[in-house]
């Protein structure tokens, strides 16, 4: 009876069409890429802190997701991309119609392309997205932004990876 239910879940988990995520099936490079430099990165905000952040942040996304390598020399693929726009929407007002509540959004448009034959895998965009909220103080405040800003960063990071790895 054992045997049986083995050979089932076998066969379901086989025909369905099932990869597990992170697997990297369905990935824009070829299986042949194994390094990623990150090369241009452009800032069109008035925020200049946020293109290194952005930097390291992929850097770290990539290595933690460790299917490719980020090289700083001789990459088989390039990733470059432009931060296009960084805006706050307020969601929720005090009684005195002042925003407390806000989404912050970031967002970047990238491409993926080869080093050596500029062919491009892969041209997309995402949108990092954070909530925080005001603080009672500017400096309180300030510090809510620049949280939020990081988590968008980080939003932006990990769509930018999986879309690369998984095409998702």
């Amino acid at each position: 009876m054992r045997v049986m239910v083995c050979i089932a879940i076998l066969l379901a988990v086989a025909g369905c069409g099932y990869r597990p995520v992170g697997s990297g099936g369905v990935s824009a490079l070829q299986p042949s890429v194994k390094t990623i430099g990150i090369g241009t990165l452009k800032n069109r905000t008035l925020r200049p802190t946020i293109l290194p952040a952005l930097k390291d942040a992929l850097v770290r996304r990539f290595a933690a997701e460790g299917r490719i390598r980020v090289v700083e020399e001789g990459a088989d693929v390039l990733l470059d991309g432009t931060i296009d726009g960084f805006g706050e929407e307020p969601l929720a007002f005090t009684k005195n119609d002042t925003a407390n509540r806000l989404r912050l959004n970031i967002s970047f448009s990238f491409t993926v392309k080869d080093r050596l034959e500029e062919t491009v895998f892969l041209r997309d965009g995402v949108t990092g997205v954070a909530f925080y909220f005001t603080g009672t103080g500017i400096s309180e405040t300030r510090a809510a932004e620049d949280e939020a800003t990081f988590r968008a960063i980080v939003d932006v990071a990990e769509q930018v990876v999986s879309r690369v790895l998984d095409g998702v």
